[in-house]
């Protein structure tokens, strides 16, 4: 908790305020317990608190991470309740996930800022460029293969497990380079789209790529210096589902429509590679 108010704290008062006096209070179901259901997320109502669900363990480091990022979910909640009417309150699923993963941002910008010894930051920067990995390159994957998946149904071709699982090992190894031998898929990857949840919810998967890149843009311009930019990304979150997404995203200048906000994530990714490649360059001498 300490961690993730020190990290959050660019965001004022306000927002760390009610967060660290949610986190210290009874916000949070923090530790594994008998018969509890594994994972972590966050679920609030209008005119309730934002809980969070979490299976915490003190020396995993992603379990830090992981508070911050439903913590972001909370603080969204919070703020779209108290500002918005019932019916306007709920925010949309294409900026679901802005809020926990800019979160995530502030707190590894905090950690590397305060972390020198250089073994601690390579390990950091390495789940940094995992994360991106995961969200952005991994769950455009999962959606091309969820729009591939319903355009078989719309073609009257058989959906099969079979015929799922062919298709699914095709994208997966056009995405990783197997025919040029950058990255081995083997065989029984075919089988991985079975036991993802996320697919049992249509059209889901997309928004963690899109939102993750709208937190990285929104990133890029805090650590530029943007002045105005945390009134507006407040201004976001205390809108709720009052707009359509595009145009409450476009006040803190991130406009979907065009590819700058992707541009922006894959920037950052190329910086940290560098980052990391001069770190592992100077620990092999």
């Amino acid at each position: 908790v300490r961690l993730v108010i020190s990290a959050i704290e660019p965001l004022g008062s306000e927002y760390g305020g009610v967060l660290e006096k949610g986190l210290r209070g009874r916000w949070s179901d923090r530790y594994p317990n008998q018969g509890k259901q594994s994972g972590a997320f966050s679920s609030g109502s209008y005119d309730g608190n934002p809980y969070i669900l979490m299976n915490y363990q003190p020396d995993v480091l992603d379990h830090v991470f992981t508070l911050a990022h439903e913590a972001g979910h909370s603080m969204h909640t919070h703020f779209s309740a108290r500002h918005q009417p019932f019916q306007n309150y709920q925010y949309t699923i294409f900026v679901a996930e802005v809020a926990s993963t800019f979160n995530e941002a502030l707190l590894m910008d905090y950690m590397l800022k305060q972390i020198e010894d250089e073994p601690t930051r390579l390990s950091l920067l390495g789940s940094y460029l995992e994360s991106i990995k995961a969200t952005v390159f991994r769950q455009t994957q999962f959606a091309e293969f969820e729009l591939r998946m319903h355009e078989m149904g719309l073609a009257s071709v058989p959906v099969t497990g079979d015929a799922l699982a062919g298709l699914y090992l095709d994208i997966t190894r056009r995405y990783y380079g197997h025919d040029q031998r950058i990255v081995v898929v083997d065989d029984d990857v075919a089988n991985e789209w079975s036991y993802i949840p996320h697919f049992y919810t249509e059209f889901y998967v997309f928004q963690y790529a899109t939102s993750y890149a709208v937190s990285q843009a929104i990133m890029s311009r805090f650590m530029a210096g943007d002045k105005s930019i945390v009134a507006k990304y407040i201004e976001m979150l205390s809108a709720g589902g009052s707009d359509y997404p595009i145009e409450l995203l476009k006040n803190c200048g991130v406009d979907m429509t065009k590819p700058e906000a992707v541009e922006a994530t894959v920037k950052m990714f190329a910086e940290q590679v560098d980052e990391m490649e001069r770190l592992a360059g100077g620990l092999g001498k």
